[in-house]
């Protein structure tokens, strides 16, 4: 028995998967689970950071996935003394094309998500799969 069984907690998963339908209005169903989530891990630091780069990915899976559903996924990962927040969206996109950052004109609507990624994110980058691509993206988890 473990300790947190022997204390009578819950035990909570440090993965989540989160299946979306690819819709626009499954885009702030998606940074509503990923606060939620961040929230009951204890990393209310990291919401609005994780947030914004989940919105970002998800838009583009969306907007150029050409599949039905897209998973959105989160993990806890590094080690004890630098502790990190993997977040991944996979989608069925069979195109060739994989995500790029680009230099769109400063009146242009849209072009910037990935810069945004790569501002917030540790590092970030893509994986193209059998069954289409993931974008994944790396948080640390700094201590406030």
């Amino acid at each position: 028995m473990s300790a947190a069984s022997a204390r009578g907690a819950q035990s909570v998963p440090t993965v989540i998967d989160l299946v979306l339908p690819a819709d626009p209005a499954h885009i702030a169903t998606a940074r509503r689970h990923v606060a939620a989530y961040l929230s009951r891990w204890n990393l209310g630091c990291l919401v609005d950071d994780a947030a914004l780069i989940t919105s970002e990915m998800v838009t583009n899976a969306v907007l150029h996935g050409q599949a039905e559903t897209i998973t959105v996924s989160l993990g806890q990962c590094g080690t004890p003394a630098s502790p990190k927040l993997l977040i991944t969206v996979t989608d069925a996109c069979s195109g060739e094309s994989m995500p790029q950052v680009t230099s769109p004109d400063c009146l242009e609507e849209h072009g910037r998500g990935l810069y945004i990624l790569q501002c917030l994110a540790l590092c970030w980058g893509t994986v193209r799969s059998r069954g289409g691509k993931l974008v994944w993206a790396l948080l640390a988890v700094n201590a406030t």
